[in-house]
Parts: C-alpha cells; sequence; structure tokens
C-alpha cells in the first residue's frame, strides 16, 4: 500500500494531532471538514490501537470464543452437532478465530489508510514527532527522511501500553501482552494470567473456551474490587464453573524456566508452572519520547498528561486526548474527550474568523460531570454506569435497590442465556437512577438504556413503565425497576 504524500520540509498549520487513536483521528477529520489546515501524525497503528489492538480484534475472539461455547453447549442440550476435542481441532478453531480477526482488522485499517490519504484539508504523516520548541514538532518519517511542523494548536493523542512488572525472571521466562496473546498460533496448554481486571477477564474466558486450561494469579483477595460485591461474586462463580482457576492471595516470589513451562513461586500457595504467561497488570502512557520537558507540559507521577476540565494542557494551546492523560482506559471516553474538543475548537475557530476577542469566544464544553459508562465483554457482559451500593450509601444517598436475576427474563430463556444478575441503585428522595450493574446478555445495550434514563433526569418509576417489544432484553428493565426495596 502506497504512504500518502508528504508535505514540504517545514509547514505550518492551525492544528497539529500528534497520534491516530480514536479521539486524535476523528478530531483531525472533523477539523480538517470545517476547512481547519491539520497536520496527523502516527507512528506505528492506522486508525489507533482500538481497531488494531485492542477493542475491535479483542471483541471479534470474543464472538468466536462464544460460537466454540454455543456449539458445545448446543451439542449437550442433545442437537445433532459434532464438537471435536482434539488438540487439533482446537488449534483449528484458533486459527479460525484468528483468521477472522486479522480480517476484520485489516478491513478498519484500510478504510482509515484512504480517509487520512484523501481528506482535504489533512495532512498524514507516518512517523515519529517529538517537540523541538513549544509549538513545533519535528517528525520522523517512517521511509527514513524528516518533517518539521508546527501549528496554532497542538492534540496529543499518543495512548498507552501494557505496564511490565518487575518481577524476579519475568524477562528471562518470557511473557505476552495483550497484544501479543492475539497472534498466538498454537493454544497454549495452560495460560497463566498475572492480574484480575477486565482484559485479564476477557483473554481468560476466550481461551478457556478455545480449549486451554486457565489461572488468574490474583495478588489481592477481592474479585473486581471497584464492581458492586453481589455482581462481582456471580460473575466470579460463572468464570468458576466454566473451568477458569482464580487464585487469591497470590503474589509472585519470582519466577523461572523448567524446560518448555514457566514455574511461578507464589510463597505460601506454591509452586504453578504454565506453558505461557500474560501480564495484564496496568496501562503506561507514551508519552516518554515526546520531549515534553521542551514545552514544559506538566506530567503527574506516572507520566500522564496533565489537563484542565478542557482538556488543556498548563502550556497554552497544547491539549491532551484518551489514554495519555489518564485513565479510565476507554475507546468511548477518548471519543468523547474528542467531541470536547471539537466544539470547544469550532467556538475558538468562529470568534476568530467573527473578530470576536479570544476571551469572549472562550470554550464552554468541558468534562465536569460526564457520565463514563462501560462494559467487561465477558459471557455475559457486565454493563457499568454510576454508583454501585456501596459507594451511593458513603455519598451519603438514602437508596432504594432494584434487582432481578437474569433468568426471570424472557428474552434471556428463549437465548438460553440466563446467567447473571440485574441490580439498580436509585435515590430514595428524587427517585432517580445512580447507577446500575447489569450482568447479562445485552448487558453493555441494557445499561445504555439507563445512562440516558439517568442523563434526562428520568425517575426509575417511569423506565418501570416504558412499553418495550416483547421479547427483547430492553424489556428487563420494566422487570428490574418493578423489583425495587430499601437498601
Amino acid at each position: 500500500m502506497a504512504e500518502p504524500a508528504i508535505g514540504n520540509n517545514h509547514k505550518y498549520y492551525d492544528a497539529v494531532v500528534l497520534g491516530g487513536g480514536k479521539g486524535g483521528k476523528s478530531l483531525a477529520l472533523a477539523l480538517a471538514a470545517k476547512g481547519v489546515s491539520v497536520a496527523l501524525i502516527e507512528e506505528k497503528m492506522i486508525g489507533g490501537s482500538c481497531i488494531n489492538v485492542a477493542c475491535i480484534p479483542t471483541k471479534t475472539l470474543v464472538a468466536s470464543s462464544k460460537l466454540v461455547n454455543a456449539a458445545k453447549e448446543a451439542a449437550e442440550d442433545g442437537f445433532s452437532i459434532a464438537v471435536a476435542d482434539s488438540a487439533a481441532a482446537k488449534n483449528a478453531n484458533l486459527k479460525a478465530a484468528l483468521t477472522r480477526k486479522r480480517a476484520v482488522v485489516e478491513g478498519m485499517v484500510n478504510a482509515h489508510w484512504k480517509l487520512f490519504e484523501h481528506t482535504a484539508g489533512l495532512d498524514f504523516y507516518y512517523g515519529k514527532g517529538t517537540f523541538v520548541s513549544a509549538k513545533l514538532i519535528e517528525v520522523v518519517l517512517n521511509n527514513g527522511e524528516k518533517q518539521i511542523v508546527s501549528g496554532d494548536r497542538i492534540y496529543i493523542n499518543t495512548g498507552s501500553r501494557p505496564l511490565i512488572p518487575s518481577y524476579e525472571g519475568l524477562e528471562e521466562c518470557g511473557y505476552l501482552t495483550s497484544t501479543s496473546i492475539m497472534e498466538l498460533e498454537t493454544l497454549p496448554e495452560h495460560l497463566g494470567i498475572i492480574g484480575g481486571g477486565y482484559i485479564a477477564l476477557e483473554f481468560a474466558q476466550i481461551f478457556k473456551r478455545l480449549g486451554t486450561r486457565v489461572s488468574i494469579i490474583e495478588r489481592g483477595n477481592q474479585f473486581l474490587p471497584r464492581e458492586d460485591g453481589e455482581i462481582a461474586e456471580r460473575l466470579k462463580q460463572i468464570l468458576k464453573e466454566e473451568g477458569i482457576e482464580i487464585l487469591f492471595d497470590s503474589p509472585i516470589k519470582s519466577m523461572k524456566k523448567n524446560g518448555e513451562m514457566t514455574e511461578l513461586n507464589l510463597g505460601e500457595k506454591g509452586i504453578l508452572s504454565v506453558s505461557h504467561l500474560l501480564v495484564a497488570t496496568g496501562r503506561l502512557p507514551n508519552t516518554e519520547n515526546l520531549n515534553l520537558d521542551v514545552p514544559g507540559v506538566a506530567l503527574d507521577s506516572r507520566n500522564f498528561i496533565k489537563v484542565d476540565s478542557r482538556l488543556e494542557t498548563n502550556v497554552a494551546g497544547i491539549f491532551a486526548i484518551g489514554d495519555c492523560k489518564g485513565g479510565p482506559f476507554f475507546t468511548h471516553l477518548s471519543w468523547d474527550d474528542y467531541r470536547i474538543l471539537r466544539d470547544n475548537a469550532f467556538l475558538h475557530i468562529a470568534g476568530r474568523t467573527s473578530g470576536t476577542s479570544a476571551s469572549a469566544a472562550k470554550a464552554d464544553r468541558t468534562t465536569d460531570g460526564r457520565v463514563v459508562p462501560y462494559t467487561l465483554f465477558t459471557d455475559p457482559e457486565l454493563g457499568r454506569v454510576g454508583m454501585t451500593e456501596a459507594e451511593a450509601k458513603q455519598a451519603g444517598h438514602k437508596i432504594l435497590v432494584a434487582k432481578i436475576e437474569a433468568r426471570t427474563i424472557p428474552r434471556a430463556q428463549t437465548e438460553h442465556e440466563t446467567k447473571g444478575l440485574l441490580k439498580a441503585v436509585i435515590d430514595a428522595e428524587t427517585k432517580q437512577v445512580l447507577g446500575a450493574s447489569i450482568l447479562s446478555a445485552a448487558g453493555g445495550e441494557i445499561v445504555s438504556v439507563i445512562q440516558v434514563a439517568m442523563l434526562a433526569k428520568m425517575p426509575y418509576t417511569d423506565l418501570a413503565n416504558v412499553m418495550f417489544s416483547h421479547p427483547t432484553m430492553a424489556e428487563s428493565l420494566n422487570l428490574l425497576f418493578a423489583k425495587v426495596s430499601d437498601g
């Protein structure tokens, strides 16, 4: 594939976007469509990590492993479906899942190449950018050439990468990350996963369903500590029933190779021997090679970029989007960052073109008070928005609690997806929903409906009486908000 045309040796732009992830690429395209001259710089992943190594490929693998599991369950239910259980068959399933994943990713990457090459007003630079002054960036292009760009406004969207802990013996033993595990051509005999967060749980279920023995190694004693306790306990039971081993209170003292296996010293818990090791212990920002000390952009203790409620750094005219400014690390949050910056930039442009002073055209969209939902893409999904029961009580709310089992939902029964628990927390005085945890089929979709109701300040009684079509998973909200009790 031909690379996009490179500009002159030094070129000035109205805006420079450093990093082509979800927020950055969306902002660059939106500004260019508005007549703003834009430079978009991306070193590696065309379209960003979401479509290359994160959301899209992982959820494609989730879907593939769900198909394999559905075939197994159908056979157990008496359907005439042959389910091969040999190592060759399992590896064939893995390769089929990888083939589908790669096809989906390739299609999206190619679509982004075309956008970057053919969008009027946007120059795409395929290379690594670093600051050489407050508003001047040197780009070392991937073809070896160099390009200097500068801009009135600079937006940093360089993302994050897996945090690799400093366990004794880790480098010698070798390990997988959330990126490299998706390129395995052969199923691990026994996959050990360090960490118990969302990435860890999604991969644990994917590989267990494809035929791998899986052990999750947790140094603490609490499962998903940021989630509602009842919901976390139910998800833990579901994963354990599928055969996923979860080892609590198991801090890793050291590790070493023993032939083809890696032996983890878990102290009092003994030795765990695994064939492959996935490290899923958090994220670090991609900021260390940007020379941010040159413009004087402030960082926190973990090198994430500090921003205000308008996503501007301490240096006027330099902004940060998405993961590089700190968590939570969600693509949809990065996209909301884009919307804030887009609208504020448009206001700035309008003020500039009309001759209005900069202060009069001051941006008015901020991150203040925004509601951030998220979904853990296990099966069943865990959709979350707002407060848990414990958080609501700690905040001083007098609460009501709505709760139902997923198996009571008619659509869940027809789909043979009855595992899970749905729970919502309600302010007893205003009757408005404070938060919800939806562990069920389509949990992420259901919680989105609740999120909209929260933003509209709709009382829960309205949700209890909305006429949803039958049978759908959205109809579960009628059932859920009919089951309200004192918290």
